[in-house]
């Protein structure tokens, strides 16, 4: 929905967002006379302002069922401050200041997860892509599947689940993936908050060659209070188990390497919005 917006030629058109269980927004009360003033408006040439609303409904998610409403004239949002949080191997830290000497987290690709995180001193509203800018190494092999997870962590710690694919209710905030022997970049699609991958041949990893992976994580819109925290992982395998959602066909073996350091760095781009009216 978000790449048919962006993508769509006309000058008429309109983006609903919504965080929740898909059926129940799309037939909910407030979706269903959205669709009808569209129509009234441009099949029965009604006059009711609908071509003078805003281009956007967004909703920023607080928690499962909290969120709140707002309109915005564009996706992405015209405003938004994309800011690197690097990764700190030896602290598992996200943070604003990059490493001063190199580091590295290693992690079994078929049993473990790589953690990182980054509490908010202010209130932080993040709504758009999210890229992770990685470099990464194998001890065996010559490929690795690549799975990851952004979550929000409460001031006490404990994770704030969201709604996730086929009305999941325990899902992250968002969550991307890659087959690193497909990080081949398109130069004239891919942006500096969205990889673009060509799919066009496969790039395979030689043993300890060090090899840098854009990763695209879908869209999203989430406020994070002062207190609480984004929580990243990176592993090699699904991130939660779903019949018809699964990958059954890893590449991965022995441990995997992420890098981070002059020269090789490790960062997640977050979008953060500037303050609004809610």
């Amino acid at each position: 929905s978000f790449e048919g917006f962006k993508q769509i030629s006309s000058e008429h058109k309109w983006l609903y967002t919504h965080g929740r269980q898909k059926w129940g927004v799309y037939y909910s009360d407030d979706a269903l006379r959205t669709q009808t003033e569209f129509y009234d408006h441009f099949l029965k040439g009604e006059d009711n302002g609908f071509d003078r609303r805003p281009a956007v409904r967004l909703e920023v998610r607080e928690s499962l069922e909290e969120y709140k409403v707002r309109f915005e004239e564009d996706w992405p949002i015209p405003d938004t401050d994309y800011r690197e949080l690097y990764l700190h191997g030896d602290s598992m830290e996200l943070s604003n200041v990059a490493p001063i000497s190199s580091t590295e987290r290693r992690y079994d690709s078929e049993t473990e997860s790589a953690v990182f995180a980054h509490t908010f001193v202010e209130d932080t509203e993040l709504s758009g892509n999210m890229k992770l800018k990685l470099w990464v190494s194998i001890e065996e092999g010559n490929d690795m599947d690549l799975f990851v997870s952004v979550d929000k962590l409460n001031a006490a710690g404990e994770v704030v689940h969201f709604y996730a694919k086929m009305g999941y209710n325990k899902g992250p905030v968002a969550m991307g993936w890659l087959r690193v022997s497909q990080r081949a970049l398109d130069p004239e699609r891919s942006t500096p908050a969205q990889p673009w991958l060509l799919h066009d041949r496969a790039l395979p990893v030689k043993r300890d060659d060090v090899v840098p992976v854009e990763i695209e994580i879908l869209p999203s819109s989430t406020l994070f209070h002062r207190g609480e925290s984004l929580r990243l992982t990176v592993q090699g395998r699904d991130l939660f188990d779903h019949p018809s959602l699964g990958h059954h066909y890893a590449v991965n073996r022995g441990v995997h390497h992420i890098h981070s350091g002059p020269g090789q760095e490790s960062f997640l781009l977050v979008p953060v919005i500037p303050p609004r009216e809610l």
